[in-house]
């Protein structure tokens, strides 16, 4: 491996696709020459060299598989929530509620058994604890309600859509923090992306609003809160990881809603289907969906994976289409492909 210096700094390391995962007991023994892309844990933290090939053969192709099941998953989800609320008619915030619930509570238990050490750092640090909360209510607490009030007045694929409104808003608050004028790429994403919300909201006419305003204005306020979770926990996930961190936060998340939800005092009556949409949402959406697309980006690499991760939205049409009987028109069509093509575009340049 090249960089010896900075392998002196760690107890041991492994190829693992196009990534080095290695073990260390800060991201701050890393040089510059290592640019990090996902934190798995605090002692397992994983850096792709610059200049590092493309993983091997199987493991590239087993993690575009895996990234696209993980994108698949999370297409479903959205489609098990639209059932659960328009057919068993369950309360949004009752969905969100129980789904971060459920997923904070797995989650925790299994980063206390794995994780313990970010723990412990991450309770005796007092900005980490303050960015925790920040992200728990802004980057996961806004999200899924307004995510899951879109889908409810809207579509999955529309709300789906809508959400990914949120790269961009990234994209603009970089050039604003880095100073810099976007570049003709950025320009072109964004431009794709206020032309797809344009065509799906209009429907063509351009003049009037054909969808739903409320879903509209919850779609694009999903768009702005999943900015909010890309930016507020980046040392966050650097010093305590992915798990860690999203299991704490919907952990919190929920505890702060739970007081108003006060979801046993309305039991919604699930019967078979309604169980399996509730599955849906909490274990092949969440917990699956997250696991086997990390996995994916270790294997693939980050690019790939999130070149493949576009087909959520797709995945999300062809459920709602299917299961629902969702009809969707030219310009939803027009406008997801213009949606997609910004996030490939952004994906290509990242």
């Amino acid at each position: 491996m090249e960089g010896t210096d900075d392998a002196k700094n760690f107890a041991d390391h492994d190829e693992l696709g196009g990534l080095t995962v290695m073990r260390c007991s800060s991201y701050k023994h890393v040089s510059a020459k290592w640019r990090s892309v996902r934190v798995l844990d605090f002692d397992t933290m994983v850096y792709m060299e610059e200049s590092s090939k493309t993983a091997a053969t199987g493991h590239e192709l087993r993690g575009v598989v895996l990234a696209f099941l993980g994108a698949t998953c999370w297409g479903f989800s959205a489609t098990c929530v639209s059932w659960l609320t328009t057919h068993a008619g369950a309360d949004v915030l009752w969905v969100a509620n129980l789904r971060m619930l459920c997923t904070g509570v797995v989650f925790t238990l299994i980063a206390l058994v794995k994780c313990r050490p970010q723990i412990v750092h991450l309770l005796h640090d007092r900005k980490l604890i303050m960015q925790l909360f920040a992200h728990a209510v802004v980057g996961v607490l806004i999200v899924q309600i307004s995510y899951m009030y879109a889908i409810a007045y809207t579509n999955p694929p529309t709300a789906l859509l809508l959400q990914e409104t949120g790269v961009p808003i990234v994209m603009l608050i970089e050039c604003i923090r880095t100073r810099r004028l976007p570049t003709g790429f950025e320009v072109l994403a964004l431009a794709l992306a206020v032309f797809g919300i344009v065509a799906i909201a209009t429907q063509g006419s351009f003049t009037t609003l054909e969808v739903n305003p409320l879903g509209l204005a919850w779609g694009l306020c999903s768009g702005a809160a999943l900015a909010g979770y890309n930016i507020i926990p980046v040392r966050l996930l650097r010093e305590c990881g992915s798990l860690t961190t999203n299991g704490l936060a919907m952990l919190i998340a929920s505890c702060v809603i739970t007081p108003f939800v006060q979801p046993w005092s309305n039991p919604v009556p699930l019967d078979g289907m309604g169980l399996f949409a509730l599955f849906g949402v909490v274990v092949i959406g969440t917990m699956v969906a997250y696991g086997v697309y990390l996995r994916g980006v270790a294997d693939a690499g980050p690019v790939k994976a999130s070149l493949v991760g576009v087909f959520e939205p797709v995945s999300g049409a062809v459920f709602s289409v299917i299961w629902l009987g969702t009809m969707l028109s030219m310009w939803d069509f027009a406008g997801g492909a213009a949606i997609i093509a910004m996030m490939i575009i952004v994906a290509l340049v990242k």
